[in-house]
């Protein structure tokens, strides 16, 4: 969605980057609400509009950049917090540039590693980097770069000395190419990690339901509704895959509790349900109410629900302890079974500490779920985000089930060993308690 140049310069006491974002054309052909008279085009004050909205943004999540900068082999970073020293917006030929520069207080030299990454965790933009030029750099260094970031190794024993010609004071990185033969040793980063292959995976399919839902806009056709149902499904299931979601708090609750598969295929069906919906009616109170372009105050409303969620699984830990210890009290002074079922068809009925679960778990808004559906508003098409929403949270069910499906069989399989059962039982609930605290004071 955004191609990035970077520039950066070797100056006597500081180092000076400059940086230039071009948008897709999609993505500014979606701008439509900003079109306030309708004229197919941006006047004056509607692009300065959306040039406010954009830098309020930046200024949030300091301009969606992080450079950090390190003596190799050791782990402590230098971060720089981005203070720009002039900004630019420019829009030409159906597309959309936006440039900033600034300063950094630390002086490029040999055995240290310089970081540069792009990256939005609101997931409103995906950055490719593109050109990355390092000027008026004496000695031998290596570029390696990544999708959207890299890395600049200074005095690597394995580069060749690469020099660049000391530029004009004037010359910007839209105007500076790099030349062919600085790309002998740009060598990329292999990153075969789960979660950032898993990342990558999601915003492949963020970018084809957002491609269908162009062309539903345009042709209304019926391959592209099943296409998007689809890969809405797919989406749900890769996310839900990812960190969080109440996957532990769902497996650690059946764990710990006598369900029933039929109970587990309600409660997961209904925790993606929340879930989705939940991201679904904020971007109604964003993007009818607030009519905002991107979701800057989304951070705050995580932190809130997270907190929430954290005070209602303690809740639940707190209250599934209390009655587990009076019913392990009244079976000490009875001949009953202490392998039976002592929860009256708890498998079958609907308890207040199931609602507890599902709200806990599907409470947190989707910054990703937040943005395809921003993305179906700004092309008029509601209903077509409303059905999306719907095999999305079935994606997501269908993770969380296979969790608690799970946890059931070894529940099952662990009944006949009554010490294996206590720890299972004791440790899910301590488990889910300490969950809470953890998200409490995260």
């Amino acid at each position: 969605m955004v191609t990035v140049d970077t520039k950066v310069s070797t100056l006597p006491t500081k180092t000076h980057f400059e940086i230039k974002w071009k948008f897709d054309e999609k993505f500014v052909s979606n701008l439509t609400q900003y079109d306030l008279n309708e004229n197919g085009q941006f006047d004056k004050d509607e692009k300065d509009a959306i040039t406010k909205a954009l830098e309020d943004y930046l200024h949030i999540f300091n301009y969606l950049t992080k450079i950090t900068y390190s003596k190799r082999h050791f782990t402590s970073d230098k971060i720089v917090n981005i203070k720009p020293n002039a900004t630019q917006m420019v829009f030409e030929n159906g597309s959309m540039y936006y440039s900033f520069d600034f300063d950094a207080d630390f002086i490029l030299q040999n055995n240290y590693t310089l970081h540069i990454k792009f990256e939005d965790t609101q997931e409103n933009f995906n950055f490719t980097l593109k050109d990355i030029i390092l000027d008026n750099y004496q000695n031998k260094y290596q570029i390696k770069p990544s999708e959207h970031f890299a890395q600049i190794i200074f005095n690597d024993p394995t580069s060749v000395s690469k020099m660049i010609p000391v530029k004009d004071e004037n010359t910007t990185v839209q105007d500076i190419k790099t030349p062919k033969e600085e790309n002998i040793n740009l060598e990329p980063i292999k990153t075969n990690g789960f979660l950032e292959e898993l990342s990558q995976q999601l915003k492949i399919y963020k970018e084809k339901i957002q491609t269908l839902l162009n062309d539903i806009k345009q042709n209304n056709s019926i391959g592209s509704y099943l296409w998007l149902l689809f890969f809405s499904f797919i989406y749900g299931i890769l996310h839900a895959l990812g960190p969080g979601h109440g996957k532990s708090l769902v497996g650690s609750y059946f764990l710990s509790q006598n369900r029933s598969i039929v109970k587990a295929f309600n409660i997961s069906l209904l925790i993606g349900v929340v879930h989705t919906f939940s991201a679904f009616l904020l971007t109604v109170f964003i993007y009818l109410v607030l009519n905002l372009l991107f979701v800057s105050f989304l951070t705050d409303i995580e932190y809130v629900a997270t907190k929430l969620s954290a005070v209602i699984i303690i809740s639940i830990a707190l209250y599934l302890i209390y009655k587990k210890y009076k019913t392990t009290n009244k079976l000490s002074f009875s001949t009953h079974n202490p392998n039976a079922s002592s929860c009256n068809c708890s498998g079958c009925n609907t308890k207040s500490e199931d609602l507890g679960v599902i709200l806990a778990a599907g409470i947190v808004p989707c910054p990703g779920t937040v943005t395809i559906f921003i993305f179906t508003f700004g092309l008029g098409i509601y209903y077509v985000g409303f059905l999306s929403a719907i095999f999305m949270s079935l994606g997501m069910s269908l993770i969380i089930f296979i969790t608690a499906y799970l946890s059931i069989n070894i529940r099952k399989k662990s009944s006949s060993n009554t010490i294996l059962k206590k720890i299972f039982e004791y440790g899910s609930l301590a488990f889910i308690l300490c969950l809470g605290l953890f998200l409490l004071f995260l």
